[in-house]
């Protein structure tokens, strides 16, 4: 019986214990957010509109090539860029040249999906002339981008690809 009491006691004495640490643990200030968690919401909106703009981007493809358009009767690959870039209330220079000036300036290696690619129009050139938008990042050289080609009109196509990487100038992330 004394042990019995003496166990009655004690998860007596724990219970009270744990109540009394719940209401101190309760009344402590929330904890501050640390930097990682305060950025977590910015990524997920980086991510929301890069999705968006690459959903929009999808809705063109077979889209017909057609100089300064930005229709689906026919556009260009700027064209492309400032519909895309425009669902998500960001307004893009309309020539690709000037496209390739906006934004933060990255290295290939760090390509993301939504992040803008620019092409010269020869090996060795460095004028813009082609634009082109990440929509799928599987490994460092497994890159898609889509764009408007002169002769296919919009496509989704490999980054990688010779004639491509032999094209590639810069890389620029505006979301």
């Amino acid at each position: 019986m004394r042990h019995l009491s003496l166990a009655i006691l004690l998860v007596a004495l724990f219970s009270f214990v744990s109540c009394k640490s719940s209401k101190v643990a309760s009344t402590k200030p929330e904890k501050t957010k640390t930097k990682k968690e305060q950025t977590k919401g910015k990524i997920h909106e980086s991510n929301e509109k890069a999705d968006k703009v690459i959903k929009t981007a999808k809705s063109y493809v077979g889209t017909p090539y057609k100089f300064g358009g930005t229709s689906r009767a026919g556009m260009d690959c700027s064209g492309l860029m400032l519909l895309c870039f425009k669902e998500v209330s960001i307004t893009l220079p309309r020539t690709s040249a000037e496209q390739s000036k906006v934004g933060t300036a990255i290295k290939y290696a760090d390509l993301k999906p939504g992040d803008l690619v620019f092409f010269t129009d020869k090996k060795g050139g460095s004028k813009v002339v082609h634009a082109g938008l990440v929509s799928k990042v599987n490994g460092p050289r497994d890159v898609k981008f889509i764009h408007s080609s002169t002769k296919l009109g919009v496509v989704e196509s490999d980054l990688y690809v010779s004639y491509y990487e032999n094209i590639l100038i810069k890389a620029r992330r505006v979301l």
